[in-house]
């Protein structure tokens, strides 16, 4: 893609999330996320060099502090105006993508404050919930990868976790039932991806906190604590040290 072409979505962008993000989340976030998103998109174009069609990504993850969730979560509207914008942008230029760009927003409790990661990837299927934005994501065979020796240890008896999608809560037919009246009957999901757990509240009555803290989607780690209604279930698998798909960080200061 032409670098004035870049720039001009660089700019529009910057447009877009000046208004809300630098007043929801830190001064100054808008230029440095939207400087943070053209230099992923140019990279994912020169993996590319060589192929005759040029894919787009057209999944954005942004994964931010569980103290910041709040706020990001009441920029939504906007995500679906940069998704807008980044279709057209593309479609002008001449790159084909599956679907519109969807960005999807995930807690990572690891990060502290104002920080921020990115990270794109590809071909979503479809938005099954706007309120905990879970998506089906299709990914080659190769890439559902489920963690090496996965597990919950729930009332000190370990689960084993071994499908690429697990159903928790208290409906017979789910994967693991839990018999807690404070559970929802489809509380929440763990969906295999990239050799990792990622936990989707299903919209429950309760909530879901990972860590003591709220959770919508996250990621999760070994050691991370998830408590639903009054069953406290602990997740852990065996760690991978070999490398993982690139992601930025961005960091502010609070306001």
């Amino acid at each position: 893609m032409p670098a004035n072409i870049l720039k001009s979505i660089e700019d529009k962008l910057r447009y877009l999330f000046e208004e809300k993000l630098d007043r929801l989340i830190f001064p100054g976030v808008s230029s440095s996320l939207s400087y943070t998103l053209i230099n992923l998109i140019q990279k994912k174009i020169d993996e590319q060099i060589e192929a005759e069609t040029i894919q787009m990504p057209d999944l954005i993850l942004l994964k931010v502090s569980p103290d910041r969730w709040d706020a990001w979560q009441e920029s939504q509207p906007l995500f679906e105006e940069v998704s807008q914008t980044l279709a057209e942008s593309w479609k002008e230029a001449g790159y084909s993508f599956k679907s519109s760009p969807v960005i999807q927003l995930l807690q990572n409790p690891e990060l502290l404050g104002n920080q921020l990661e990115v990270e794109l990837a590809y071909t979503v299927d479809e938005i099954t919930s706007k309120q905990t934005i879970l998506q089906k994501i299709t990914r080659k065979t190769t890439q559902i990868t489920i963690p090496k020796e996965a597990c919950l240890i729930v009332n000190d008896q370990e689960l084993p976790l071994n499908k690429p999608i697990i159903k928790i809560g208290r409906r017979s037919s789910g994967d693991i039932v839990l018999d807690d009246p404070m559970v929802s009957r489809d509380h929440i999901q763990l969906r295999a991806d990239s050799g990792r757990y990622i936990l989707f509240d299903l919209d429950s009555k309760g909530g879901t906190q990972v860590n003591n803290y709220p959770a919508h989607n996250v990621a999760l780690k070994p050691g991370d604590v998830i408590k639903i209604g009054n069953t406290t279930l602990i997740y852990t698998h065996q760690v991978d040290h070999s490398t993982s798909n690139p992601t930025r960080t961005i960091s502010g200061e609070q306001p």
